[in-house]
């Protein structure tokens, strides 16, 4: 089982008790028990989500531990709970050396995605997350060799998972530490013709901190 389905498992276990208490938050009467974040005023559970961190590619020879990661998402959630999502995120840059440094070749992949995801409040101010959904990605594949320089863009379709846990420090701003799997293709038919290099797929791994604000 690759990195991406295990997370998308996880995930939906961590989706299951969120999606059985959902039926009951929308009864303004009944005393919230899910956190702190839950509003029943379905304008006030937009949110705004950035996220910093590294991420780890592993594609054959495109190995690269400590790549910037940056991503931006922008979602609602019913009764706070759950809802839907879209955003960018930026997956490092993945490089492989060529001839013991003759040259080099790179991979900078960038996304934007549109998936689903929960927030669940699972002791007072302390939560879990989780999202998963599709992405569709651009990734610029560059080749070095001595004076040779060539560059080659390809979009390709994908998906995503990722898990949270963090805290809520007001009402509308919370803290979180994230891993999220992002599965990647990169290449077409054409590509070999510019960088050498063809259809590819590989999971890149993303380690981060965000903060939420919620309006």
């Amino acid at each position: 089982m690759n990195k991406l389905a295990l997370s998308a498992a996880v995930a939906a276990l961590a989706l299951s008790p969120v999606l059985s208490q959902v039926a009951h938050a929308d009864d303004a009467s009944t005393t919230p028990t899910y956190g702190s974040n839950v509003n029943p005023n379905w304008q006030d559970n937009f949110f705004v989500d950035g996220n910093l961190g590294q991420t780890q590619a592993r594609a054959g020879e495109l190995t690269h531990n400590n790549s910037v990661f940056q991503n931006v998402r922008f979602g609602w959630r019913w009764n706070g709970i759950v809802g839907a999502e879209i955003g960018y995120a930026y997956l490092g840059r993945p490089k492989a050396d060529i001839g013991n440094g003759f040259g080099s070749f790179s991979a900078k992949p960038q996304a934007a995605t549109i998936g689903l995801n929960a927030k669940y409040n699972f002791y007072q101010a302390w939560y879990v997350t989780a999202h998963a959904g599709y992405m569709r990605s651009r990734t610029e594949l560059a080749l070095t060799a001595g004076d040779f320089d060539s560059r080659y863009k390809t979009w390709n379709n994908g998906l995503y998972a990722g898990l949270g846990v963090g805290y809520d420090v007001t009402k509308n701003v919370s803290l979180a530490l994230n891993y999220d799997n992002y599965r990647v293709q990169a290449g077409n038919e054409t590509s070999p013709y510019y960088v050498g290099v063809g259809h590819i797929r590989t999971n890149v791994a993303a380690y981060s901190a965000s903060v939420e604000y919620r309006f």
